[in-house]
């Protein structure tokens, strides 16, 4: 690019030898700034001050035609414009007049590069209106699914490269509206790049099914293509067969999108799944789902309520369970109750969800559970579970006894409720202690503990003994907690050996019908009760296993199915090993989940082997499961709290944390100097020395993109990988 400025003094000369004497008069300063070099395609910016009240800018192109022709109104005396060069642009020299009338001033740039060619047809998103699509610009077909009642949807796409076109089935739009017909429907986007010859094409495959109809006793069975079922008014027993798959006590099926419509007395009750919905049930299932019923009123049972509808759905002798949020849709009901029964014991649902939509269900509920939500005059029931549900009017409330300790009672026949603040606080009910530190929820709450009195039910495993009574726990809030809860609960000490087994709090997975030990395990044979952390609500139990001898592998023998192949899976190894750290039941280790102060300070003390001291006591520790750990590193002088009462335990610790611990256990001499990364100024000053030692001492890494990260959350992996290496620099 070459700039060739006009010599301003000669163009005004020249001008006021040619310009009328009132024209002269009435000359103001026109000011016009260096335009920089660009390429075809660029935009150009024109800036300049001048006192006239609007300024005419030209730009023309070498071959005298009038590119761009634009006014400005000044503010406070300066103007400015900007155009874009297009991507043919001709070369050669370009003119730019700025003014008015007389009043000009002229510039000149040279365009010498050749014409950019781009050659990206890539789409940067694709999304139906009726269905939703996981989309990869690198992947080219896609099914999607929608019911019988989707006559049409809308199909919009945008290109990578804003230069390029966009067609749809021969359109060139980025969105139109396909109809449907039953059966398969294709839509076929185009992308043709900048360069006019590149194209890709993008292949949808849009499925429509006919509507089946249900006749009793006979099970409509379902594959793999997705299903439109309607059951006539006072059909009976109608129901669906799915395939599945047996893994141990536990059977699997992955469902098409299926939808139901019943018609009833109330309207048309209706049922859909999502695709790709997961389905698990215990072995003992027969494969039949039951399609949405009507039943008697007086089926139901809701203390101080009246039952207005009851709709059976799914299974009436087995639990099954969704990944996915499950929508039944009842009408004319909006405004009531809604609650659900299951092994004779009547549950409120308590919970509402943000939108009627399947992101809003799939991410707000939690495994097993339930929402509501009315749309219009219809009662929305979003669930990840089959069973007995009911809509009905509940009495005027009444004052429910408030308990400070154990009430001896069971099952939901007794209401024990603590009210807990969003700023945290400690529930003692039944005999269960339950500590939810602040922050970990956002408004005030209530929680319900109660005694599981119908305990049949319940799955069982063999490896494992129940050494205490099973409680439900609840809360009339939404949502998992923010931060780990801790929750402690009796057992009886005289039925276990504990030299010989171990003791730990399980929660019930409904999805998977699998007990699940908590995060944390500590054990006070003193009080005989077990404690444990978890971000949710549900039934809780303690369980004894037969402990493990010593293991004798050799390091790296360890193996869990998410870090096969890990970039840290030796030290996430080794650190097991050694005793400091554990996986999960499930059998991952969890590697990108981000670890806690209070978890990073146990998995230190037990890797650097500390002996156990008395020392500093927090606030928000005394009564936290990690608090001997966070006492003992006290007393050891490697950990300080945020103040002289807190630490914040729960809190997820950032890697400049991570990197003053692991500086402070290693009795590092600290450097003022250490490697230099895009973010270094963002580090703390009270983090500067640990950090510089820390990445000098090759304890710590940056990232790709050249950062550190400071404030950055740690993960597992990152945890493990410090550790160990910080445990090689000692020996």
């Amino acid at each position: 690019m070459k700039i060739r400025l006009f010599n301003i003094a000669t163009i005004i000369a020249l001008l006021l030898t040619l310009m009328p004497l009132n024209i002269i008069a009435a000359s103001v300063n026109v000011t016009l700034t260096d335009i920089p070099t660009k390429n075809p395609g660029d935009t150009v910016t024109i800036s300049g001050t001048t006192s006239l009240n609007e300024v005419i800018i030209k730009a023309i192109r070498p071959n005298t035609t009038i590119l761009y022709y634009d006014v400005a109104v000044p503010i406070n005396g300066g103007y400015t414009t900007s155009f874009k060069l297009p991507i043919d642009a001709d070369l050669g020299n370009y003119t730019v007049v700025a003014g008015k009338g007389s009043d000009v001033i002229t510039d000149e740039f040279t365009v010498e590069t050749a014409a950019v060619v781009r050659t990206n047809a890539n789409l940067k998103a694709l999304q139906l209106s009726e269905a939703s699509v996981d989309f990869s610009a690198d992947k080219t077909e896609y099914t999607a699914s929608v019911g019988n009642s989707v006559t049409s949807i809308t199909v919009s796409a945008n290109a990578d490269d804003t230069e390029a076109t966009v067609t749809i089935n021969s359109e060139k739009t980025n969105s139109k509206q396909i109809n449907l017909m039953e059966g398969s429907n294709t839509v076929l986007v185009e992308v043709t790049a900048q360069d006019g010859t590149t194209r890709k094409i993008y292949s949808l495959y849009i499925k429509r099914p006919a509507t089946r109809i249900a006749v009793p006793n006979v099970p409509i069975l379902v594959s793999t293509e997705p299903l439109s079922i309607s059951v006539p008014a006072g059909s009976m027993n109608a129901t669906m067969q799915v395939p599945t798959v047996t893994l141990g006590t536990i059977k699997h099926a992955t469902l098409p999108l299926i939808e139901v419509k019943v018609v009833t007395s109330l309207g048309i009750v209706s049922v859909t799944i999502p695709a790709g919905t997961q389905i698990t049930a215990p072995a003992n299932w027969d494969n039949v789902i039951k399609l949405p019923e009507i039943q008697s009123n007086s089926s139901v049972s809701v203390a101080s309520g009246a039952v207005s509808t009851v709709v059976e759905v799914g299974s009436p002798d087995v639990t099954l369970t969704f990944d996915k949020g499950v929508r039944l849709l009842i009408p004319n009901q909006a405004g009531k109750a809604a609650g659900y029964v299951k092994g004779s014991i009547f549950t409120p649902i308590t919970e509402t969800i943000s939108a009627d939509t399947q992101a809003a269900a799939d991410r707000e509920i939690v495994a097993g559970g339930d929402a509501k939500i009315d749309v219009g005059s219809d009662q929305v029931i979003w669930t990840k579970h089959f069973t007995k549900f009911a809509s009905y009017t509940t009495a005027p409330p009444t004052t429910p006894t408030t308990s400070s300790g154990s009430s001896g009672g069971g099952g939901s026949s007794v209401i024990n409720t603590d009210i807990i603040l969003s700023n945290g606080g400690t529930v003692n009910q039944n005999g269960v202690v339950i500590v939810i530190p602040d922050g970990a929820v956002t408004s005030d709450i209530r929680v319900t503990v109660d005694k599981v009195t119908n305990t049949a039910t319940l799955p069982a495993t063999p490896s494992l003994k129940l050494v205490s009574d099973v409680y439900e726990i609840k809360k009339d809030k939404f949502g998992e907690f923010s931060k780990s809860v801790s929750i402690t609960l009796p057992f009886d000490k005289t039925s276990v050996d504990l030299d010989k087994t171990s003791v730990a709090v399980y929660w019930l997975n409904e999805q998977t019908n699998q007990w699940i030990q908590l995060d944390n395990t500590q054990v006070d044979k003193a009080n005989s009760t077990v404690s444990g952390t978890v971000n949710h609500f549900t039934k809780f139990a303690i369980y004894a296993s037969v402990k493990r001898e010593a293991s004798t592998s050799a390091p790296g023998s360890v193996d869990f199915s998410d870090i096969k192949g890990h970039w840290a899976e030796k030290s996430i190894q080794d650190l097991i090993q050694l005793g400091a750290i554990n996986g999960y039941p499930d059998g991952t280790f969890k590697p990108a989940t981000n670890i806690t102060r209070a978890e990073f300070v146990s998995v230190v003390v037990k890797a650097f082997n500390l002996p156990a001291k008395d020392g500093k006591v927090f606030v928000d520790t005394a009564n936290h499961w990690a608090h001997n750990s966070i006492s003992t590193a006290a007393m050891h002088g490697i950990i300080s709290g945020y103040s002289d009462t807190t630490f914040g335990p729960d809190d997820l610790i950032t890697r400049e944390q991570m990197a003053v611990l692991i500086a402070s256990v290693n009795k590092m001499e600290l450097v003022a100097d250490g490697k230099a990364y895009a973010d270094s100024s963002d580090v703390s000053d009270w983090a500067k020395a640990a950090i510089a030692t820390t990445t000098s001492k090759g304890l710590m890494d940056g990232f790709e993109d050249g950062t550190l990260k400071p404030k950055g959350k740690t993960t597992r992996a990152e945890a493990a990988t410090v550790i160990l290496r910080a445990l090689s620099l000692k020996q």
